[in-house]
């Protein structure tokens, strides 16, 4: 009888399935294979390892759904007798995020980058439970293999694809919600085989308030083609998709979505909290204001609409920022997260040829890209630094060199979408606005909302501020492009901040060396003696087109002329390319 039954089911199930093709079409996931890992390999980055699970698990007031609707999710797929675990490491590693023990933060073994919150609170509710979100690490750690090595590098740009997690989650809930076996095996696991009609209910209720909120939201932006450049692995279009959550969604204005046209690669974030400023465009100055942008980004929930707009309620976590902020930055510069050094199961470097290339990044780089981080080191205890400068607070800062988008020629996007993007404030009051002074008005305001709720003193708001006095403005939006210094540049790839060129090799070539190539991006396969990825075709990966809006891989160029207009150094013999690959990988 239950054969039968199955069959029955199996043959309807095929049947609804081809007469709403189109739909089902539209709920598949495709994912790349599973990329095993291998001997783990710890770099010394100046963390312990109870430092590292803080960074990997530190909750910062993120949601992507109520914690047990994550443990009790199917994959999914489309079968009638229902699908392995959502959370199932194998599935997840797919997206690339990577595998991380079980420990008193993280008591399901979730991924690196996955937060339990105990405490949510629902600012739209009023109500606490238990969530899980992202936190900086899901985008900010990675894993380069190379033989029969994985290489964890923390604080390096995450080889994943949030895209797609996002739709694989989004199409989960559908089927969940539509599915009534699947929901009943879902209704039990979250409740437990004891659950009064009570509390089935209110989770039906949950799950239904839930899903109609996200439907609208993807139909919003699906009608005005928000998101239709998909970032793909490694990217995100930060500033786009954090103004989006922020003057759309948390205002309930979705006349104030903005396309998706500027996508970045995750940066490397080591020894970002002690520059002037962050973000690619140069564009903030104060570590809280970045970091509750982030979470905003990563969709902590805020009430910004309606009349109580302005108390500036919020679910960010400002004691979990705090701690991840102070993981990575230390007491001072070089205290904290330390950049990786090239570690020993790689080829070794040559010598001779590094040697050559430190001559070369000393004529043609240093002038952007600062100094090597021993003479950086040497004059932060200088009495008058040459690369510092010091505030009121006594505090040093890197200052980093700023260059006008037309002269370092590399895609515009990031600085002008930001730079042109305005927004209505609405609730808020303070009518249409830029989008860093949008920015600086919900940030300012969730952080002030803190630090009276906390009676911090003047002090110690100071401290929570990263030591920032107001000197300088917390965010701007000039049409530049920050260079950073290159410590741990091999780790960071791919290069421009839009990830557009493979390789460092392929970074230090001329307009005629580096055409607008088709590539893919997913591998975590490293190869090191050009120092990049592994980009061939493969299921699952992201087709990385350079003529796409946003991903132009133009600019950065080594060649004859004068510099400007995207030259940023004379043209380069093989043998001085090669050189300089080798010297980067010394920093």
């Amino acid at each position: 009888m239950l054969k039968k039954l199955a069959i029955v089911v199996l043959v309807l199930f095929v049947v609804v399935g081809f007469a709403a093709y189109p739909t089902v079409k539209k709920l598949r996931v495709v994912t790349p294979p599973y990329q095993p890992p291998g001997e783990l390999v710890l770099l010394d980055q100046g963390w312990t390892d109870t430092q590292r699970n803080e960074y990997h698990h530190t909750a910062q007031g993120t949601r992507l759904v109520p914690y047990r609707w994550l443990l009790a999710l199917e994959q999914p797929c489309l079968s009638p007798f229902g699908c392995d675990p959502f959370v199932q490491p194998e599935y997840l590693g797919r997206f690339g995020f990577l595998a991380s023990p079980e420990s008193t933060l993280n008591p399901q073994a979730l991924p690196v980058g996955f937060a339990l919150q105990e405490d949510f609170a629902d600012p739209e509710t009023g109500k606490r439970y238990p969530v899980v979100g992202l936190n900086c690490a899901a985008c900010h750690t990675n894993e380069m293999r190379y033989g029969k090595y994985s290489v964890r590098v923390e604080g390096a740009p995450a080889m994943i694809q949030v895209t797609t997690f996002q739709k694989a989650m989004g199409v989960a809930l559908i089927l969940t919600e539509l599915i009534p076996w699947r929901y009943s095996k879902f209704e039990a696991k979250v409740l437990g085989s004891n659950a009064t009609p009570d509390q089935k209910a209110e989770l039906h209720a949950a799950l239904k308030a839930f899903m109609t909120r996200a439907k609208a939201e993807i139909a919003a932006t699906e009608k005005a083609g928000i998101y239709t450049l998909d970032a793909g692995f490694v990217r995100t279009d930060a500033l786009t998709r954090i103004g989006n959550q922020v003057f759309a969604s948390d205002m309930a204005n979705d006349a104030n979505y903005a396309v998706s046209k500027a996508p970045v690669k995750f940066p490397q974030i080591w020894d970002s909290s002690w520059f002037t400023w962050v973000q690619y465009n140069s564009s903030i100055s104060d570590p809280l204001v970045r970091n509750i942008g982030e979470a905003l980004g990563v969709r902590a929930a805020a009430k910004l609409y309606g009349a109580d707009a302005k108390d500036f309620a919020s679910s960010v976590n400002l004691p979990g920022l705090k701690k991840l902020e102070d993981l990575l930055c230390g007491d001072n510069p070089y205290t904290g997260l330390r950049s990786p050094r090239w570690p020993a199961v790689f080829p070794p470097i040559n010598p001779t040829q590094a040697a050559h290339g430190a001559e070369l990044y000393n004529k043609i780089c240093q002038g952007c890209h600062l100094p090597p981080t021993d003479e950086l080191i040497a004059d932060l205890r200088s009495p008058k630094p040459i690369y510092w400068v010091t505030n009121s607070t006594g505090k040093r800062f890197l200052d980093l060199r700023d260059i006008p988008i037309a002269e370092v020629g590399t895609d515009p996007n990031q600085a002008t979408e930001y730079k042109n993007r305005t927004a209505d404030t609405g609730a808020l009051g303070q009518g249409r606005v830029s989008a860093s002074n949008g920015l600086k008005l919900v940030t300012e305001g969730i952080r002030d909302r803190f630090f009276r709720q906390a009676n911090l003193s003047t002090e110690e708001k100071l401290a929570w501020q990263g030591f920032r006095d107001g000197s300088i403005p917390a965010v701007r939006d000039d049409l530049i492009y920050k260079a950073r210094p290159l410590n741990g540049i091999w780790a960071a790839g791919p290069y421009l901040h839009n990830a557009s060129v493979p390789s460092l090799y392929e970074l230090l070539a001329s307009k005629e060396q580096r055409p607008a190539k088709v590539f893919w991006l997913g591998s975590k396969t490293f190869l090191p003696e050009k120092v990049g990825y592994e980009t061939a075709e493969a299921e699952g990966l992201s087709r990385f087109d350079p003529t796409l809006p946003g991903n132009s891989n133009a600019g950065h160029w080594f060649q004859g002329g004068p510099k400007g207009n995207g030259v940023v150094g004379p043209a380069l013999t093989e043998v001085d390319r090669l050189a300089l690959v080798e010297f980067l990988k010394t920093l």
